[in-house]
């Protein structure tokens, strides 16, 4: 583990977690995609893992301490977490008939173009750990922005409880996964609005389909990406990096329909031009923009751990 893990309440720490809840609450980026550009991703990772060895293990005596470090840990993310999703998604997605801001025409571009700029200027964060690229590492680039173009130009339209469980599976490794973003996955499956309301309705039943399928993923998926980080760490990063680059295609700012369940198509530059006003085009790019100093401040906020 890259930094020692400590059982004190950390305000920073729980700022990051309302950053990364943040993220996870808008398709597009995920939670681990602002871990990484804070330069907590494998701890973060790390503590999950002793946390799911402890309970497979039956919860031996001589990991107690080191448990409980990464338990208070997760518990201080998880917690920011919980209060920034809450509040963004309430904003993003409105009850009854009022359309949330993530719905409207006139204000989702600038959430999508926040997130764009964001993205696009920390995608250098984990090719940074790629010291000497050969061709697998370009090939794996390549591999992870085609997955992400490929996975939003699908659609997948189904109903039932049975879609809850895999939309929870699927949902937390990409809101795990840096460059995958789980709200988008919600968003491609139709469940965004209907998870994203059953969590401020407290809707036990849907939570509890959803929540099944994330249990089911973290005893699966974290595991494979602890291995993956500790003994072959240039090759994920440069998958991740592909992932990261891929998603810029998803947060294009301008959209065919912002109301529909799914991923809607983008629109091409001279669509923009006829559909939206000089003003709001220019106040989108400033958006950009401001994502990108997003990035610089985030990158500077914490000392860079070694993976």
């Amino acid at each position: 583990m890259s930094k020692e893990l400590n059982s004190e309440f950390n305000l920073r720490t729980f700022c990051h977690g309302l950053m990364m809840g943040a993220a996870d609450a808008v398709p597009g980026v995920s939670g681990g995609t602002i871990a990484l550009i804070l330069g907590i991703y494998s701890k973060f990772i790390n503590s999950i893992t002793i946390c799911l060895n402890f309970v497979k293990e039956r919860f031996p005596y001589s990991d107690k301490e080191k448990f409980s470090a990464s338990f208070f840990f997760l518990l201080t993310i998880g917690t920011g977490m919980l209060i920034s999703y809450y509040v963004i998604t309430k904003l993003l997605v409105a009850s009854g008939d009022e359309l949330g801001l993530l719905e409207r025409k006139e204000t989702a571009p600038f959430v999508y173009s926040f997130f764009f700029g964001l993205v696009l200027f920390s995608i250098n964060e984990p090719w940074k750990f790629v010291q000497h690229p050969k061709v697998k590492h370009y090939l794996f680039f390549v591999l992870g922005i085609l997955t992400i173009y490929l996975y939003a130009n699908s659609s997948y339209n189904s109903e039932g409880n049975f879609l809850l469980v895999i939309s929870g599976a699927l949902a937390l490794t990409a809101m795990l996964l840096p460059g995958i973003s789980g709200a988008l996955v919600l968003l491609t499956l139709g469940q965004y609005t209907k998870v994203a309301s059953s969590f401020h309705d407290l809707d036990y039943i849907i939570l509890s389909y959803f929540l099944f399928g994330g249990i089911i993923a973290l005893f699966s998926f974290v595991p494979i990406m602890n291995y993956s980080m500790r003994y072959h760490l240039d090759s994920t990063m440069s998958l991740l990096t592909g992932f990261m680059c891929g998603s810029l295609v998803t947060l294009w700012p301008w959209k065919v329909d912002y109301e529909k369940e799914g991923l809607s198509a983008n629109l091409s530059i001279s669509n923009v031009f006829e559909i939206y006003p000089f003003l709001s085009i220019l106040l989108t790019i400033m958006f950009l923009i401001l994502g990108g100093f997003m990035s610089y401040i985030l990158r500077n906020m914490e000392t860079k751990t070694v993976i």
